[in-house]
């Protein structure tokens, strides 16, 4: 095998921003050997790429040059790791009591997600622990052709360094976002709701901000412990630091916070521009570390975020007790643009425990429930403790809990749902036990109904899914077992067809992906796989574990030539068509999607939503696409648009944005 120092994805990613004219292209991306037969039938899946921290949460975003980035962070991530890593302790640093003593309050440190902040890459450990990924470096994808985490060195992750740079603490990030919400606004910033305080369950109210065009976030009122040990980080002055067991030191009330603490909520866009929030749980952390697991609470209570006054809403009125990150996903449920629903998957299935201390005393079921948010805000007892406004559609065979999921739409000439599918892949069924099941649901029948299709290969919970410019699923990694047997990790690379229902292994690879990974589809069509604990990635010997991304290349990026997007609009309009040029020579236009482009964390992927358009061919090489008809079938933001050939076969995307 050789390696491109230029990287094998460069010049397609390049293609979305500027141009790339003398880069080498796709033809010299390194190939793994694949279990599923050739390329041309079941893609690939390339080289491990050095990823200098782990992508627990991780997303694409565009700066103003138009270049596409990824940023991403783990825990603590407004936190370098030096703060609480002391990086000469061999083999890979060791972590600092008084960090945890005075920081933490004494609660402890992590055997996976503080222990990911130690690596053998010991340069690593001194960065921020939020980054940004810039895929147009000219040695972003850098590498030497292996496939085991064990055999990569400080050599490897010296090739790609530069393409790594901090966005953390010194972008004026000021809270730990781990186990927070994530969610795109409309505008394209990112909104992350709630977080992590020290460990356990306990959450924050805090909305933290992240700017694209200006790479920093929005400002918020500094928590005390965090400006103290800004000040004081070798704690050569214990006075100066505040008790950390006082949530005033650690959250501070501010007016853009929500009414309750959240650690593993949900946040949903909606057609309006505001954000449902969801769910989510919290710990009395004043107790102390010993007792706080008593006081562990689930929250109820929903919350509507309007960015525009930066102030959220409590609805009292609509409470439910739901799953730790809630599957979410807004419906339409008539023709107008006023007609849509959040569909809620899955809830807390009686009689409640009354021992609160496991990470997760909760069982479900798969009940789903349309919420109507529009009539809870409009509601004159919204103050009023309630479970108003909730609406029992039907209910799956498994609470699918900590599973992967997708949303796939069709769209008619008028912008208008001909179907509106939701699939769920395996998880938990809400009582321990992982199942392999893959159900699917079609909101626009007019009686939605959760239906059996194929399964995994095997039980897996934690596993990542993400929808193709073909309409296809890609599921990656997980880990499960039959009740009562082992539990195993997941190594295959699996594609699920939404018509046929039918599932197949398409590449296999070396590391597994499960707790803390994440999956994105890149502009080229190639999906990235990236995260899980460090901790995890080499489990005979967690001191060799390094985060990696690896690329997976679909079957169709080896069928030949592809379609190319000579012109289309930075924006589509609701309710408008719009015109796509395509370079000549054109094959027959067989389909033409959208995909939003949502950050991803937790098996949870937000906006992970495709949106078949339909369209007319205006020429040989011109189309008329008709626009979504609202935001109930395509919230605005930022999504990809490809166009696929009669063979299958994508465009590079174009970035578009979608709304008003």
């Amino acid at each position: 095998m050789t390696s491109s120092k230029q990287g094998p994805l460069l010049c397609v990613l390049l293609s979305v921003g500027s141009g790339c004219a003398g880069v080498d292209g796709l033809e010299d991306v390194q190939e793994a050997p694949s279990e599923a037969g050739a390329s041309s039938e079941a893609g690939a899946l390339g080289p491990l790429i050095p990823f200098h921290k782990d992508a627990v949460h991780a997303g694409f975003f565009w700066d103003p040059l138009g270049r596409p980035k990824i940023l991403f962070w783990m825990r603590p991530s407004e936190y370098r790791g030096t703060d609480l890593a002391d990086p000469t302790v061999e083999p890979i640093g060791e972590l600092k009591e008084s960090f945890r003593q005075i920081v933490y309050g004494g609660f402890r440190f992590s055997d996976t997600l503080e222990r990911s902040v130690l690596s053998r890459i010991k340069d690593d450990i001194a960065r921020e622990n939020t980054l940004v990924f810039d895929l147009t470096h000219p040695d972003a994808f850098a590498n030497r052709g292996k496939y085991d985490v064990r055999e990569l060195d400080d050599a490897d992750f010296a090739m790609n360094a530069g393409a790594f740079y901090d966005r953390g603490s010194s972008a004026g990030l000021g809270y730990n976002l781990f186990c927070g919400g994530n969610t795109t606004l409309t505008d394209g910033r990112w909104l992350v709701v709630g977080g992590h305080d020290k460990s356990g369950n306990q959450g924050t109210r805090k909305l933290n901000i992240f700017d694209p065009l200006t790479e920093t976030w929005v400002h918020r009122t500094p928590a005390p412990v965090k400006a103290a040990y800004d000040v004081d980080p070798n704690f050569r002055f214990p006075e100066l630091h505040p008790n950390a067991l006082d949530e005033r030191n650690t959250d501070p009330p501010a007016p853009s916070d929500m009414r309750y603490q959240r650690w593993y909520p949900t946040a949903v866009t909606l057609p309006d521009g505001k954000v449902l929030l969801l769910s989510g749980s919290d710990q009395d952390s004043s107790v102390g570390p010993d007792e706080a697991p008593a006081t562990k609470v689930r929250q109820v209570v929903p919350e509507i975020y309007d960015p525009l006054t930066d102030r959220t809403v409590a609805l009292e009125n609509a409470r439910k007790l739901l799953p730790m990150y809630p599957r979410s996903f807004v419906v339409q449920t008539g023709r107008h643009k006023h007609d849509w629903k959040v569909a809620v998957v899955a809830e807390v299935q009686p009689p409640l425990p009354t021992d609160l201390r496991p990470y997760d005393p909760f069982q479900y079921n798969g009940n789903t429930y349309f919420l109507d948010v529009r009539a809870a805000l409009a509601d004159r007892r919204r103050g009023e403790p309630g479970e108003r406004h909730w609406r029992l559609v039907d209910r799956a065979d498994f609470a699918h809990e900590s599973g992967a999921s997708a949303a796939m739409f069709e769209l008619d000439d008028d912008g208008q749902p001909l179907s509106q599918r939701i699939a769920l892949f395996g998880g938990d069924a809400g009582n321990g036990d992982d199942v392999a099941a893959v159900e699917m649901i079609d909101f626009s029948e007019r009686r939605p109904r959760w239906r059996r299709q194929g399964e995994l290969v095997r039980p897996a919970t934690q596993n990542n899914a993400v929808v193709l410019p073909n309409g296809r699923v890609l599921i990656v990694g997980g880990r499960g077992g039959p009740p009562g047997g082992e539990r195993v990790s997941t190594l295959e690379y699996q594609l699920f067809d939404p018509d046929s229902g039918h599932i197949e292994t398409v590449a296999r690879t070396t590391v597994p992906r499960h707790d803390h990974s994440t999956l994105q589809l890149a502009p080229d069509g190639s999906v990235y796989s990236m995260g899980g604990n460090r901790v995890d990635l080499a489990p005979e010997d967690d001191t060799l574990g390094v985060p990696v991304l690896q690329v997976y290349k679909p079957a169709y990026m080896f069928m030949g030539s592809r379609p190319v997007i000579e012109r289309a609009p930075e924006e589509i309009s609701y309710r408008r068509s719009f015109e796509v040029k395509l370079d000549a020579p054109c094959r027959s236009a067989g389909s033409v999607a959208i995909l939003r482009t949502d950050p991803v964390t937790h098996n949870w992927s937000w906006g992970n939503r495709y949106v078949k358009l339909s369209f007319d061919r205006t020429s040989r090489c011109n189309l008329k696409v008709h626009a979504p008809a609202s935001g109930a079938t395509a919230p605005g933001g930022n999504y990809l648009l490809f166009v696929l050939d009669d063979r299958g076969v994508p465009s590079e995307a174009k970035r578009v944005r979608v709304g008003e």
